[in-house]
């Protein structure tokens, strides 16, 4: 008898200074990676995506690394070595995450600074959806995810 393998979403964002949007939601087979179940402190910076149920508690939790750079590390050609953080030339990018795609999930909501630039400022939501709209989800035609 075959079982269902666990389900996921794959979604991939775009963004543009602060504005981040949805660009693509695939469903693939397999465990999206464990969730964290440290709620976040008042004042919390970084950045963070969370699944809540109907009732809007949090189901699944994970953190993110800078989705959004605004710097990359630099080497110096010095004999000495040193590494700096310099600001990146474009402002724009995207990032994938996984969700699990399970019943109980009704909203995605994303986390984070409101300007990525200044990641040390409190985070806010980003961005709220919902989870049977990115099972639907089609980008435009001519676009890719």
């Amino acid at each position: 008898m075959a079982s269902n393998p666990p389900q996921a979403l794959r979604l991939t964002f775009a963004w543009q200074g602060a504005q981040v949007r949805l660009v693509g939601s695939e469903r693939v087979a397999m465990i999206a990676p464990g969730s964290l179940t440290t709620p976040p402190e008042p004042g919390q910076t970084g950045y963070w995506f969370e699944v809540h149920d109907a009732t809007g508690r949090v189901i699944y939790r994970r953190p993110l690394h800078k989705p959004i750079r605004t710097d990359v590390e630099a080497f110096s050609p010095d004999t000495q070595p040193s590494i700096a953080r310099v600001p990146v030339a474009t402002s724009e990018g995207r990032f994938t995450l996984l969700i699990p795609d399970t019943a109980d999930g009704q909203t995605f909501a994303l986390h984070g600074p409101s300007d990525p630039a200044r990641a040390d400022e409190p985070a806010g939501e980003l961005l709220r959806l919902d989870v049977d709209a990115l099972r639907r989800f089609k980008p435009p035609r001519g676009t890719r995810p």
